[in-house]
């Protein structure tokens, strides 16, 4: 009889524990970060945008909204590629700093977010979110 019951109250406890959005699972977020550079003179692209290497990618781990402090970060490699590695299914936010426009007036400062929200769905699931292109003013 107790060890029905030990069973049964492993069995709720195990079942009825449920993880967040973090680290401690076997999923992957990928991506490249790219940079876009503008012409001060006319705000007109000059070029095609191209990797950025060692340059910081940040992460917050589930659907907050208030982005005050990333849970964590990486640099990218080389060819402007970085990954987030050993994630749990949940949802997500992928952000860079980019320069703000000159003339937005909602930029406050010089710099933005440029983010990507997201959800893993797998717990071995591999997300590639593409290019995060920061722009260079």
């Amino acid at each position: 009889m107790v060890r029905s019951l030990l069973i049964l109250l492993s069995l709720t406890l195990f079942v009825s524990c449920k993880k967040e959005a973090g680290e401690g699972g076997k999923a992957e977020i990928h991506g490249r970060i790219m940079e876009q550079r503008y012409s001060s003179i006319n705000q007109l692209p000059t070029g095609d945008p191209y990797p950025l290497l060692d340059q910081n990618v940040y992460i917050i781990y589930g659907d907050t909204t208030d982005g005050a402090y990333p849970d964590d970060n990486v640099d990218s490699g080389p060819d402007g590629k970085f990954r987030f590695q050993w994630l749990r299914k949940g949802s997500y936010t992928v952000y860079a700093i980019s320069d703000c426009h000159p003339s937005d007036p909602n930029c406050q400062g010089e710099r933005k977010t440029i983010s990507i929200p997201l959800d893993i769905g797998d717990r071995k699931g591999v997300v590639e979110i593409g290019d995060l292109t920061v722009e260079k003013w």
